[in-house]
């Protein structure tokens, strides 16, 4: 027996500027009635990506890496470079993370423009093969209302919700190979244990299909830092590390992931370049970019140096234990000293950065230095008292992402 179609005609309400009384209505229907449904997601993202510009790029395949939200990944940064190694188009419809997205990492590079045109955008992919830029009211502007009115709804992990938003952003920029990083943690918005984000993401395949995407959803886990640099800038030093070939053991890892990212979401024609693209290679795409967005290279070199040696503060081990980390608490003190700074001239204030020092899970004697801290003369004594509960507290027994005890 044939499955019925849903019907999406509520979804009408949505066309020709509704109020925030018509996205309320269709966000509460969407809740109730089809929180898990292929068919409205897809629906949604249509018309989420016609409510502004939109862009056709060249080239013969189109790709990003999105993610689902969630702190210490590098995911958004350099999976583009692995698919501009490809050969891949890359235009990167990018959204500010809490507390380091791709996009406001780039922000903190002088001279690069996070805000770009349509005109823009397509000159920097001509020059470069990647643009990353902020919608800022062009590209799916209803996407940007209807998100602002599901926080106040309590409504950010509603599959069908969270697939469309997803899935315009693609749509706008004509995106043809869509990857997602489905970060996977009790702070999950699109799900909380393997199970749950496991449908989501075959909901997220079923409603990219629909829309003529390819698209190749991979779960990881996003209970333990993926790597250890946390902070807009730090994500730039975890960058250089990269390119210099000085990865740390935990960063290597984590790289590996981010090049398997870029892996799944390309055709199997491209991947063996994914494969054996070097740090070198990597730096230059990375530097292509940053040309054709208006920084210099040199800067991001001076960038680094500077935030290496601003790396003044350490937070030691309370007692002897194993290493374990607040992800979530930790997210939340670094955007709330972010908040303190942020304006319409500063954007994407960056105050806060830590570098991890030992692993999660690993046994460390009491008075052990597990981070090092930047920040302001005048904040890091209490920002040091402050993270020493988030960071420098041990645990009793040991948890990370390949191993958790269990209390008998």
């Amino acid at each position: 027996m044939d499955t019925p179609e849903t019907d999406t005609g509520f979804l009408a309400s949505l066309f020709q500027d509704p109020s925030d009384d018509d996205i309320r209505t269709v966000i509460a229907i969407i809740a109730a009635r089809f929180p898990n449904d292929g068919a409205v997601a897809a629906e949604l993202a249509t018309i989420l990506a016609a409510s502004g510009e939109c862009i056709t790029v060249g080239g013969s395949v189109s790709a990003d890496v999105a993610s689902t939200g969630g702190p210490a990944s590098l995911s958004t940064l350099l999976t583009p470079l692995y698919l501009r190694a490809a050969g891949a188009i890359v235009p990167k419809l990018g959204v500010p993370g809490r507390p380091a997205g791709g996009i406001d990492c780039l922000g903190q590079i002088p001279g690069y423009r996070t805000e770009l045109s349509v005109r823009e955008i397509l000159q920097i992919i001509d020059a470069s093969g990647y643009a990353h830029f902020l919608a800022k009211g062009r590209m799916a502007p209803l996407d940007g209302r209807m998100f602002k009115l599901r926080q106040a709804m309590n409504a950010q992990t509603i599959p069908s919700l969270v697939a469309g938003s997803l899935l315009s952003k693609k749509l706008a920029v004509g995106v043809k190979h869509a990857g997602l990083d489905i970060r996977v943690a009790p702070h999950g918005n699109f799900g909380n244990n393997k199970t749950i984000a496991a449908a989501n993401a075959r909901l997220f395949v079923q409603a990219a299909r629909t829309l003529g995407i390819k698209a190749s959803p991979v779960l990881t886990d996003a209970r333990y830092p993926y790597q250890p640099y946390l902070g807009r800038r730090e994500s730039l030093l975890a960058l250089d590390d990269v390119f210099r070939g000085t990865c740390s053991p935990w960063l290597g890892s984590h790289v590996d992931t981010c090049r398997t990212l870029a892996l799944a979401c390309l055709p199997a024609d491209l991947r063996a370049r994914v494969a054996e693209a070097s740090p070198a290679a990597l730096r230059r795409h990375f530097d292509d970019n940053l040309i054709a967005q208006g920084a210099d290279p040199d800067d991001f070199d001076a960038l680094v140096r500077d935030t290496r040696k601003a790396h003044t503060g350490h937070v030691l081990a309370a007692h002897d234990g194993f290493c374990f980390y607040h992800l979530d608490l930790l997210r939340d003190r670094l955007v709330e000293w972010q908040g303190m700074f942020i304006s319409e001239q500063e954007p994407f204030p960056d105050p806060v950065g830590l570098v991890l020092l030992i692993p999660p899970g690993q046994w460390v004697p009491g008075g052990t230095p597990i981070a090092t801290v930047r920040a302001p003369e005048s904040l890091m004594p209490d920002v040091i008292h402050r993270l020493d509960e988030v960071v420098g507290t041990p645990s009793r027994l040991p948890h990370g992402p390949d191993f958790e005890a269990i209390n008998g």
